[in-house]
């Protein structure tokens, strides 16, 4: 598995890096560090650069050797890309060049960039990037999920490509997925329980739950609240842009307002 980490060399970004090592423990993974860097190419600048250069290629490979000490997976490899190009631009290029199969990003609170929780840059990769990604909350650390909560428009996406796609990229095979529903006016929906062999039953019993919201109910601020206590991890169908808008928006997504601790898993469909 090829993995990109985005780094800006903040505490929230160690995190995710951290984090996403914790993550695939088990998986043997090609790391590589993405550090995005606006450097001044003007002949002006030309000293100043030198010394630019050298100090940002030494905080990518601090931040390698801590991740290198962090992995107890000795098929773990880290490697480092540092770019001047724009954000979208950059990753869509380290996506290509790498073969990348997952991003990790760090998830800044409103409390320390003084922006929405996934903030405008995270934002803007989960809705650009056609790859799966997991934005990590910067206080939030590894433990096997076992509790997960996909809410989903099924105006946008049938129920059986919902199910494709979790099949599909693999990162759950057991524990317990609730599925919250709504139709396609935001309205309470009817729905049959969709049979998911991974992880509707496990020695008989049932996995899958499904829970009809309204939505006054699934985009409040006590929904929210609950999910907190209740789940381990938010699962978010990338193609559901509106559920996507609704608690992602950097400006008027419901974790635009309220702090999250969970890290967000959104699963886009492959290529």
């Amino acid at each position: 598995m090829n993995v990109l980490i985005l780094t800006d060399f903040s505490e929230v970004s160690d995190n995710a890096g951290r984090y996403a090592v914790d993550f695939l423990q088990n998986i043997a993974a090609n790391f590589f560090l993405l550090n995005i860097h606006d450097f001044n190419f003007s002949k002006s600048a030309s000293k100043s650069l030198e010394n630019e250069l050298v100090s940002t290629l030494e905080q990518l490979q601090n931040s390698v050797q801590d991740l290198e000490n962090h992995t107890k997976n000795p098929e773990h490899n880290f490697n480092t890309i540092l770019s001047s190009d724009n954000l979208i631009n950059a990753v869509r290029k380290a996506q290509a060049e790498k073969k990348i199969d997952f991003i990790f990003i760090g998830a800044a609170s409103q409390e320390v960039h003084q922006h929405p929780i996934l903030g405008d840059h995270a934002y803007e990769v989960i809705r650009k990037i056609r790859c799966n990604i997991m934005a990590v909350p910067g206080g939030s650390t590894y433990i096997k999920a076992e509790k997960f909560v996909l809410p989903v428009d099924y105006s946008v996406i049938s129920r059986e490509k919902v199910f494709q796609h979790l099949e599909q990229a693999g990162f759950i095979s057991q524990g317990r997925l609730t599925v919250i529903e709504l139709d396609e006016d935001h309205h309470e929906s009817m729905t049959k329980e969709f049979e998911w062999p991974q992880l509707s039953t496990v020695n008989g019993e049932v996995k899958t739950k499904y829970l009809k919201m309204g939505e006054s109910q699934i985009f409040s601020e006590d929904l929210l609240k609950e999910i907190q206590g209740r789940f381990d991890m938010i699962i978010i169908i990338g193609k559901n842009l509106s559920v996507c808008d609704h608690f992602l928006h950097a400006r008027y997504g419901l974790l635009s307002t309220l702090s999250n601790s969970l890290p967000i898993l959104v699963i886009h469909e492959c290529k």
